[in-house]
């Protein structure tokens, strides 16, 4: 409780000092005493029960290191199967979720039913990398699903190079008729649960779409991601010299491994320790041979959905722990 001051009234009679002493006396062994208890109730007040019987929680600071979740993973990340297309999933440690293109239209369902699978209602982020429909084909039947949806993301194209295409124009009618905001990528950093994302938005004004694509950066638990899209030689480049870090664990290939990406130069600058080829049957020779050469200068640990299947990456205070469809 707090310490009142207390007027004194002058000792104007000598016959009242011994009562005035015996009465200061007694205040004084008050005052110690409701200070004890005050100070005991503090620290009982204080205390917390850490068996895990307990129901009271503790605020974390944003200076304290947040939790894993019950697998003992930071976040996890997603690389779907969805043949000649690209789908990423992040989910970081407090549950929040980006969802990163969705391959072909005919693949949509099998996106609902991944997600669905893990107890998803939620998509905090949805973003289309570049409007080409082995990103964003099946995002649209994501988006008319009964997940909730945040927000989407898209890179701004010029008008004259907007696409007419049915795919795209099925995408667009989608957001429209769920509802949810469609934003114009911008480069910048983003809190992502217990990691941190970064989006990078390339400086393009061409007719090459795949140039385009959006390029993001994951970082969590002391391991990072890049996620690609289908950028080309000319974006590498441009990144490369621009500056950004680009020095990753996990690199999402550039467009399914085709030679028209993964640059010498940009593979010295991401140094990846793993690498994932999002790849299907297709007539694009995806992934080309030489990059494939290319890429085992730099790692052993080469991942294509065509062979393996999802691939999916846990982000541990180990390291990364990482499992696939097809066995490992």
């Amino acid at each position: 409780m707090p310490n009142k001051r207390r007027r004194r009234a002058p000792a104007r009679r000598k016959k009242k000092q011994n009562r005035l002493s015996l009465a200061a006396a007694l205040v004084l062994i008050c005052a110690v005493f409701i200070i004890y208890v005050g100070v005991d109730h503090f620290f009982m007040e204080s205390e917390v029960d850490i068996s895990g019987d307990s129901e009271v929680t503790a605020e974390v600071s944003d200076s304290e290191t947040v939790e894993p979740t019950s697998d003992g993973s930071y976040a996890t990340v997603h690389f779907i199967n969805v043949g000649q297309g690209d789908c990423e999933l992040i989910i970081a440690d407090d549950g929040t979720t980006m969802l990163i293109d969705g391959g072909e239209s005919e693949y949509g369902d099998t996106v609902v039913a991944y997600l669905n699978d893990l107890g998803i209602t939620r998509l905090d982020y949805v973003v289309g990398t570049h409007p080409h429909s082995d990103h964003i084909g099946g995002l649209r039947k994501v988006i008319a699903s009964d997940i909730e949806i945040g927000e989407v993301i898209m890179p701004e194209i010029p008008d004259e190079y907007v696409p007419t295409t049915n795919s795209y124009e099925k995408f667009l009618d989608a957001i429209d008729n769920k509802g949810c905001p469609l934003y114009a990528a911008e480069s910048g950093t983003l809190q992502f649960g217990n990691g941190t994302l970064t989006i990078i938005v390339p400086d393009y004004d061409s007719d090459n779409l795949n140039n385009y694509s959006i390029v993001i950066r994951f970082d969590c638990a002391g391991s990072s991601f890049l996620f690609t899209g289908d950028i080309e030689k000319t974006i590498e480049t441009q990144l490369v010299e621009s500056g950004v870090d680009l020095d990753v664990d996990v690199l999402k290939v550039p467009h399914h491994g085709s030679s028209t990406s993964s640059s010498y130069n940009f593979l010295d600058a991401v140094t990846p320790e793993y690498c994932v080829i999002e790849c299907g049957d297709n007539s694009y020779n995806h992934p080309n041979s030489d990059v494939v050469d290319r890429l085992e200068l730099y790692t052993e640990n080469i991942y294509r959905t065509d062979v393996d299947g999802t691939v999916v990456f846990s982000c541990l205070s180990s390291g990364l722990g990482i499992t696939t469809e097809n066995g490992e």
